[in-house]
């Protein structure tokens, strides 16, 4: 018994060697590989059959919480810090199986960088106190223990490269212009998210019906109404929700300058695409901020709804148009009050250039505009990775036309209907332009995924056992 135990604590000195342990210098480890002759160590677990000491983990468990890496995540809770310090422990042994070293130049060059980016005004070699003073406000920890923990980031790095860098993957060439069209297809869209397929389905059912003849001069009416109502119950709107809207409106229409700073262009913009000045312009988007403000405060019960009095200025006028004329004479309000044009025709245009829609889609999002979302003009890849769409259907919406309404689909989260915006499409001939490229990027990519397949495969070997340390 006391042989294993003779063995066990060398191997335990052999581990403490691999992992710096700040100032312990060759004597005093000789020192304490006798006094553990006679000692029984702490471990805190095992990999391939290897016990390793508290002080290791601990270290290990240092530099996992103080100091972000390449080779790992952030922990969100206990048990992914737990894991990642054994990885940690994992990599610092492989690093040393491999003769892996920092040089102290490298070690020196990670300190600067941590301190540039600190944007320090010392400098740490000369101003010793300085230093000290900064790592124990920062970091708690003193320069020398400091510096173990950045060699050893230094050499887990230089592993992980290392291990990247070996692997040599084959790449085809129709693997290399699928991650072309991934990339350079593009597609803008708006979704609505919802958390029951049964609902979602429902309403890709209403909103796919088609539109009944004068259903954009119902919208407009509503609007003149709504505008009146706002301005009866005193619906304020901030500044910054109308240059929000103003924004979105300019950023529709692709347009390359900065609309708040460069006042001739946006005035040019103005001029050309809606034909109004810039006052009369903001005048009328203010009304639409009130009137949607109202619409969602009538949603959420903040608001009682608008009364049928106005339907029944349509029915005695015969028809919209009509009523249009009328409205002002009926309620006597000033005309730059509401948000009414000098004719019907004229508000249909105006409409129609801001694209101010009807239909249940719209009518949803005036009521309910934070559930909608637009990822904007991105990569189908984005869309795939970023936002979990599935690459069948993010290729199949590359086939529609813009104003087309994709069917309920799962996204990263529940589902979405989606409404198609905008599309660009790939060339082939593209492609041929920049055919190493694309080759090179299925390479890291495959590099990347043999990298994280070695990670387990190291991690199964090791068959890491943890120890109760309560």
């Amino acid at each position: 018994m006391m042989r294993i135990l003779s063995n066990s604590f060398k191997i335990l000195i052999l581990l403490s060697l691999f992992i710096p342990c700040p100032g312990y210098t060759q004597e005093s480890k000789d020192k304490l590989v006798q006094r553990f002759e006679h000692a029984l160590p702490k471990f805190a677990g095992e990999f391939f059959g290897t016990p390793v000491p508290m002080g290791n983990y601990y270290f290990a468990k240092r530099a996992v919480v103080s100091f972000n890496a390449s080779w790992r995540g952030t922990p969100k809770n206990e048990d992914e810090l737990e894991d990642l310090v054994w990885q940690e422990l994992l990599f610092s042994y492989e690093a040393f199986k491999r003769n892996i070293e920092a040089a102290s130049s490298e070690v020196d060059q990670e300190i600067e960088k941590m301190l540039k980016a600190d944007k320090v005004d010392f400098n740490w070699k000369e101003d010793k106190e300085e230093y000290r003073d900064w790592l124990k406000e920062r970091l708690r920890i003193a320069p020398e223990a400091f510096r173990n923990q950045i060699e050893h980031l230094v050499k887990l790095e230089k592993l992980r490269k290392q291990v990247i860098e070996s692997i040599e993957p084959e790449v085809q060439e129709k693997e290399a212009y699928q991650k072309f069209l991934d990339e350079v297809n593009t597609l803008s869209v708006e979704l609505l998210q919802f958390v029951d397929l049964k609902e979602a389905k429902e309403f890709y059912q209403e909103i796919t019906k088609a539109f009944t003849k004068g259903v954009l001069g119902e919208l407009i009416w509503r609007d003149l109404a709504l505008s009146y109502e706002a301005l009866k119950r005193r619906i304020e709107v901030e500044d910054s929700e109308i240059d929000k809207v103003i924004s979105n409106l300019l950023r529709n229409d692709k347009v390359k300058f900065n609309w708040k700073k460069d006042k001739e262009s946006y005035q040019a913009w103005v001029k050309e695409k809606i034909g109004a000045s810039e006052e009369i312009f903001r005048k009328h988007i203010a009304y639409f901020v009130s009137i949607d403000e109202l619409i969602r405060k009538i949603a959420k019960g903040q608001e009682p709804a608008i009364s049928d009095e106005y339907q029944k200025i349509i029915e005695k006028s015969k028809n919209i148009p009509a009523a249009y004329k009328k409205f002002i004479k009926t309620y006597r309000v000033p005309v730059d009050k509401l948000l009414r044009f000098n004719s019907f025709k004229k508000a249909e245009e105006f409409y129609k250039k801001i694209k101010r829609e009807p239909g249940i889609w719209e009518e949803r999002k005036r009521k309910d505009p934070k559930s909608f979302k637009r990822p904007g003009f991105v990569a189908l890849d984005f869309l795939v990775n970023l936002w979990g769409f599935k690459r069948e259907d993010a290729y199949k919406m590359l086939e529609l036309n813009p104003g087309d309404f994709y069917p309920p689909s799962p996204i990263y989260r529940d589902y979405a209907i989606f409404k198609i915006l905008d599309i660009r499409r790939a060339e082939r001939s593209k492609f041929e332009q920049r055919k190493d490229y694309y080759f090179s990027r299925v390479k890291v990519i495959k590099r990347y995924e043999g990298y994280k397949k070695w990670v387990k495969e190291l991690k199964d070997k090791a068959n890491i056992k943890v120890y109760d340390t309560k």
